[in-house]
This record gives structure tokens, C-alpha cells and sequence, in this order.
């Protein structure tokens, strides 16, 4: 969750201090009487612990300390129970006869990752050797959840929220620093801002607490499909037919990488906000939720209901809902998987690499122009999963028999990250002034691309990629045209295929789109383009006689490239840089919120055909083979498939690493 203050270097065995964990915090009691000075009113700080979400399974304890200036005035521990704990509702701070009301009062929650029975009795956290933590590889064995401070504001009872969020989890900030919405912000607030306390901020029994089961009703809630990804804004899908939905009626709920669920309040902080007040439909993530979650990767699927009016930030979940959230973060985290904690590094694809040769004749001239492929080819590179990927393209077709070295080394769209390459390559599809039709020298075109593709050097310098392909599209004859008698000769296409891929790695993917207005089809595409497409290790996209295949072809195309490899968790991260031999890989399905734990199996090596997933040796990647690998990309493009009938490109649908709940020594 939040992180500790600069953590000292840890003795070897024994315990320590909590003035050795928090620096300027002196030991001492003090009993919480009322301020005896002239005033006529009360005098109070009032801290209210909120929460929706479970304790990480890895802390063993929290505790409470409350510090006056200098002096540790309270000090409590709670244990934690197969993932719970019971906290204090409030926290009532009052100044003690001769105490300054001007003097700084500072509430901090505390995670310890080691039951800490007599934390309580005398505030010395007992802290076990985990090794040395010299070269930063340690993991704290003490961490700061909230932290808040400001002085007394006198003549009144001041409310002070102290929520816990998942937000939160594992961010670690300075001395005097707290954690809101994943954001490192200074930990000092303006009492002048806070409200006077009262019961309905903390405690659930009253007619103005958040009803989930009426707002946020799980067969109401939709998938929110990103508008604008620098400002975290989303649109909630709704029926034309329908009425507007009132503005200001929205609720929305998170899933993190943690697989743990949060609704969020109405606060431009740590929760949303309405950016228009006209359109009702339209939700941004506040900035430090869009910085320090979304744009961090650790946020999972986001869904809204227009139901009911936003949750307020002072607005406590009605009594008895708390335990249903927590039963849906459960069916969430599902796959039977309780005793495990989820790390917060998520693994990235290997690299891959695809060139696509695509026909530029009149013959394809539907598609092309402003209602070309744009979208079923642009839409797909701009899915997560296809980030890792680099993309060439040339067009077709080559000029002659003798054009090899100009589709190896001379391509329209040279290679370079999605990022580089949507822009030149939604010019190419736009443009609708096409050449006439001429055969396509498919072969020279063919031994270009895999030569280009077997160059291509990795980011490192290397030769590792997830997989290496070459895709043509088209819609005419692919036969020979480079047989015998021409000035140059090649094998047939389906040869030349099978030889790259059991040479060189490469795979071949075919797209035969429909002849243009209902005219008859050249030669046969069908036939010729199943032959080159299992002769490369695929199968035929074929929009000619499956619609939708065509549109969808690209996609599924990058969910190969960019699913089943994935490089090693960044050094640090596990014990030995080798992920735990107990440990599962877990995706969520953002849409039905199914979440899959894939077993560890040692059998999964390249090329393997048994189910589960390996790492082979510290720092190596991390592969699925098998069924689990089919069934991650047939989730990967049954998702895909939703969000193209939406017009929008899929979400990020990360798979990571759920390691078991050893403590830190297993990190």
C-alpha cells in the first residue's frame, strides 16, 4: 500500500523502535483529555477509517499511531484474519491540559508484514531479519497505508477522512508525504477545509449512506470505453432509444491489478468527476487517479451504472454492503486461488514483429479511402497488446520477378513501433488513388518480407521475439507468377511459407477480402491463400465467404503476436530474479470480469503443446503454452470482438504474476 518514510537499514535480528521505523516520532502516553484551556467549545480531531477494500494478504498487522507534535499519544494494533481486519470507526484526538492547540497532530495507519502482538503495550515494532537490503532488493517490513496531519482548529470538532485506497497499494512517499489517489501529495491539511464532524460521514444506519445493490446493481453495470486516454476520460454506452440519464446520476467501480474492486467517489482527488454537466454520460478519472493508476498500468476494467447520484466522498457505504463488496472481490479474484497475493509488476509482451503486404490494385478499391480498413486496421494497433509490436508494410503489387530486395530493405512503412507507424500507415489506407491491376509477383514480394523479417534485430540487439509474421491481404488470384521461364525463380507461395517458418521462425498469415461491387472473382484467393496460410502455420481469414473475417483478421493477428511471451519481471522483483516455483500467472477478462489463473508446469517450453506456464531460468521469459494459451488469446479476441461492435479498441488486459503470501522472503 502507501509507503514508509526513508527506511533505515535493518539490524540483523531482534526488534526496534517506532521512533527507529517513523524519524522525529518520540515514545511516550499521554492520556486524550479534554483541552482545559478558555475555550467554551470543544476542541477535537476526529479520524475516520474507511475502507472497501480487503487488507493484503501479505500484512499480518495494522496499527494506529496518533503523534502530538513530538509525543506518540496512541498507539494500537489490529490483526489480521484471512485477509480482514476490525479498525476503529473514529478516532477522537483532544488536547490534554497545557498542550498547544497550535501543535502539529499527525494520524498515521501502519501495514506490518509480521504480527505484531505487543505493539500496543509498549509501540516497539519486533522486526525479523529478511536479509540485507543494501543493494534496494528488500522489501519494507513497515509501510505508512494513510498519513495525515494539520494542528487543531479551535471551538470545533473537525472530521478527518482517512480512507484506505487500493490505490494506494504499494506507492511509497517521503517523510512528509501521504498517498492520494496513487500520487505522492504532502501529508499537511487545512483544517479550515475539513467539515465538522458528524455521524453519517462514518457510520452506514443512516437514509443518506451509498446503497451499491440499488446504484451499482451488477447486471446494470457497463463497461466505461476510453474517449480520451492523456485526460482518463470514458463514455458509458447507452441505448439511443432510451431516456438521457439524469446528470449526475453516475457511479463507478475500478478493478485493480490486485484483482480488488473500489467504487469511487465523486472527488476530483482520488475518485471522478463530471467534466460536462450537459453530458451525463461522460466520466474522467480524477488527474492523480489518471497518473498514478491508469497511465501505471494498474487499472484493469472500469464500469459504470447511471442509476443513482455519484458517491460522495463523506458518504458512507450503507451497513451490510461492505461485506457484498468484498464476496464481489472474491468472485473477481476467483479461481480458487485465496492464499495467493498478487504483485503489483505486470509482464510485458516480447517483442514481435509483423510485415504486412497488402494489395494496392483497383481491384481493392472499396478499400481504400475514407471508408477503406482504416478501421480494421488502424482500431487494432491501437490495443494495449499490440504496443510491443513493430509493423512494416508495402504494397503490392511487386513490379517484377526481380523486386525481392526492394520489399527486404525498401518498405513503404518501415518498421517501428505502433505508436510510429499508425499515423503513415492510415495515410497509406486513406489515399484511394490506386494503381491498375497487374499480377502481383507474389513470390518476390514473399522472399522480400521474410528477408526483412529475419534482419530485424530485437531491441537489444538480439534475435528474440514472440513471433516473427508476414500477412498479405487481397482479393485476387495469389497463384505463382515467378514459376519457370521467369527472369526470376522461386518456389510457389505455400513452399516459400512452409520453408520460413521451419527455417526461420516465421509464421504466414493470409487476408482474402470480396471482389469489389459483386464483380467476379480473379483466379482463386480462396483455395491459393488456405494453402500459404497452413503451409505458414496459420489458418485463412476468409471474408469472402465468412464476413466479419476480414474486418476482424488484423486483430486477432496482433493478439498472437502479442500474447503467450512475455520478458522476465524486472530484476528485483522476485528472489533470484526467478518467479517463485508456487506461483500462477492470472489475466481478467474486463468484460465479464472473469478472472483465469493459469498453472505453473515445467513442461512448457518453446514449441511444447501441454497446458500451463514456465520460466526456464532466472531472467528468462516467462512463456504459456498449450490450451492456456489458446484460451488467453480467445479471450484477447472475444474482447476485442466487443469493443470493434463499439468502435473502440480494447482495453489493457494485462497478465501477471500471483506469487504465494510468504512475506517479503519470497520476493
Amino acid at each position: 500500500m502507501v509507503t514508509t518514510m526513508t527506511e533505515p537499514k535493518r539490524p540483523r535480528r531482534g526488534s526496534r523502535s517506532l521512533r527507529q521505523i517513523l524519524s522525529a516520532t518520540v515514545l511516550a502516553t499521554a492520556a486524550l483529555t479534554t483541552w482545559a484551556a478558555c475555550s467554551t467549545k470543544p476542541t477535537e480531531i476526529v479520524a475516520g477509517v474507511t475502507t472497501q477494500l480487503q487488507v493484503p494478504k501479505y500484512l499480518k498487522t495494522v496499527g494506529i499511531a496518533v503523534q502530538l507534535g513530538g509525543r506518540l499519544v496512541f498507539c494500537e494494533a489490529y490483526p489480521v484474519y484471512d485477509g480482514s481486519v476490525t479498525l476503529p470507526s473514529t478516532i477522537g484526538v483532544v488536547p490534554a491540559e497545557g498542550d498547544s492547540p497550535t501543535e502539529p497532530v499527525t494520524v498515521q495507519i501502519l501495514g506490518f508484514r509480521t504480527e505484531q502482538s505487543q505493539f500496543a503495550n509498549d509501540c516497539i515494532a519486533n522486526i525479523p531479519d529478511v536479509g540485507d537490503d543494501e543493494d534496494g532488493d528488500g522489501t519494507p517490513e513497515v509501510m505508512v497505508v494513510r498519513r495525515r496531519r494539520l494542528p487543531y482548529d479551535p471551538d470545533r470538532i473537525v472530521y478527518l477522512p482517512m480512507p484506505l485506497r487500493e490505490s494506494c497499494a504499494e506507492v511509497r512517499c517521503g517523510d512528509d508525504e501521504t498517498c492520494l489517489g496513487g500520487v505522492c501529495e504532502p501529508a499537511d491539511v487545512d483544517p479550515a477545509t475539513l467539515e465538522d464532524y458528524d455521524d453519517s460521514f462514518v457510520f452506514g444506519n443512516t437514509n443518506t449512506c451509498f446503497d451499491p445493490s440499488r446504484c451499482l446493481p451488477e447486471q446494470a453495470l457497463v463497461p466505461a470505453l476510453l474517449e480520451d486516454e492523456a485526460k482518463c476520460t470514458y463514455r458509458v454506452p447507452w441505448p439511443m432509444d432510451a431516456p438521457a440519464p439524469t446528470p449526475g446520476d453516475m457511479n463507478v467501480r475500478i478493478v485493480y491489478d490486485t484483482f480488488g474492486t473500489e467504487i469511487l467517489d465523486l472527488d476530483p482527488i482520488e475518485g471522478f468527476i463530471m467534466p460536462d454537466p450537459q453530458d451525463p454520460l461522460l466520466i474522467q478519472l480524477a488527474p492523480n487517479m489518471c497518473e498514478g493508476v491508469v497511465k501505471k498500468g494498474r487499472m484493469l476494467a472500469i464500469q459504470a451504472a447511471p442509476l443513482c447520484p455519484a458517491k460522495r466522498p463523506l458518504q458512507p457505504i450503507c451497513d451490510g454492503a461492505l461485506s457484498a463488496i468484498v464476496q464481489a472481490q472474491n468472485a473477481v479474484v476467483g479461481g480458487g486461488q485465496e492464499s495467493l497475493c498478487t504483485q503489483a509488476s505486470l509482464l510485458v509482451p516480447t517483442e514481435s514483429a509483423l510485415y504486412v503486404l497488402m494489395d494496392r490494385s483497383q481491384s481493392m478499391s472499396e478499400f481504400y479511402g475514407p471508408d477503406g480498413l482504416n478501421v480494421a486496421i488502424n482500431t487494432p494497433l491501437e490495443n494495449p497488446i499490440a504496443k510491443e509490436t513493430r509493423v512494416g508494410l508495402s504494397p503490392l503489387p511487386a513490379t517484377s520477378c526481380d523486386a525481392e530486395n526492394q520489399f527486404a530493405t525498401n518498405l513503404l512503412v518501415p518498421f517501428g513501433k505502433v505508436d510510429a507507424v499508425r499515423a503513415p500507415i492510415g495515410s497509406f489506407l486513406g489515399d484511394p488513388m490506386l494503381q491498375a491491376d497487374a499480377p502481383l509477383h507474389l513470390e518476390a514480394a514473399m522472399a522480400g518480407g521474410y528477408a526483412a523479417l529475419g534482419a530485424l534485430t530485437d531491441e537489444d540487439g538480439g534475435s528474440l521475439f514472440n513471433r516473427r509474421a508476414l500477412v498479405i491481404v487481397g482479393n485476387r488470384d495469389f497463384e505463382p507468377g515467378c514459376g519457370l521461364g521467369a527472369s526470376t525463380e522461386y518456389a510457389a507461395p505455400e513452399q516459400l511459407a512452409a520453408d520460413a517458418l521451419a527455417n526461420q521462425g516465421i509464421y504466414t498469415y493470409v487476408v482474402t477480402l470480396d471482389a469489389p461491387n459483386g464483380a467476379p472473382m480473379v483466379g482463386d484467393p480462396v483455395g491459393q491463400g488456405t494453402l500459404i496460410a497452413n503451409a505458414g502455420g496459420t489458418t485463412l481469414f476468409d471474408d469472402i465467404n465468412n464476413e466479419g473475417d476480414g474486418a476482424f483478421a488484423v486483430q486477432e493477428i496482433m493478439n498472437d503476436l502479442g500474447s503467450c511471451l512475455y520478458d522476465a519481471p524486472p530484476q528485483g522483483t522476485f528472489k533470484d530474479d526467478l518467479v517463485p516455483a508456487g506461483a500462477s500467472l492470472s489475466y481478467l477478462n474486463p468484460v465479464t470480469l472473469q478472472r483465469t489463473d493459469v498453472p505453473k508446469n515445467d513442461a512448457c517450453v518453446e514449441g511444447a503443446t501441454v497446458s500451463g506456464w514456465n520460466q526456464e531460468g532466472p531472467n528468462e521469459p516467462v512463456r504459456i503454452c498449450g490450451q492456456a494459451c489458446d484460451d488467453l488469446r480467445g479471450m484477447l479476441n472475444d474482447v476485442a470482438l466487443t469493443y470493434a461492435l463499439l468502435g473502440k479498441p480494447a482495453p489493457q488486459m494485462p497478465v501477471q504474476v500471483t506469487a504465494p503470501c510468504l512475506g517479503s522472503t519470497s520476493l
